[in-house]
């Protein structure tokens, strides 16, 4: 018998789920993987520009240079999020509905936030991904 098969009769699904991801991130924690190191924001909805009552609702994963970045991004939060929603505000349909348009508010937002974050992009946030981007 499997040692994940004997766990998963000793103990419910959820909590072996949660042991094995505690598990991986302590040994992430201790130098053992290398994986990329990103910090997920609260979900940001604003109007957008323009004559018609649409809007835009985004999820942002920031993907950071080194680990110190996350604690300094917790501090930062508040501007941050003042920043992005500047700018997603400032936007129109138009502006953002083709990739390129897309394309271009991935690298606003990088500079917002490490400007935000009083960093270069080599020392703070090295790109921006979108979990979810809803224009309605």
């Amino acid at each position: 018998m499997s040692l994940f098969r004997g766990l998963a009769i000793l103990f419910p699904p959820s909590l072996l789920v949660a042991f094995l991801l505690a598990a991986g991130t302590a040994n992430a924690a201790e130098g053992g993987s290398k994986d990329i190191l990103h910090a997920k924001l609260e979900p940001i909805v604003v109007n957008l520009l323009g004559p018609t009552r649409q809007y835009i609702q985004v999820e942002m994963v920031l993907k950071l240079a080194k680990p110190e970045i996350g604690e300094r991004i917790k501090l930062y939060m508040p501007v941050i999020r003042h920043k992005m929603i500047l700018l997603l505000s400032s936007k129109n349909v138009q502006q953002l509905g083709p990739s390129e348009g897309k394309q271009k508010l991935v690298q606003e937002s990088k500079s917002a936030v490490n400007q935000a974050l009083e960093l270069t992009e080599k020392e703070g946030v090295t790109d921006v991904l979108f979990d979810s981007l809803i224009i309605q």
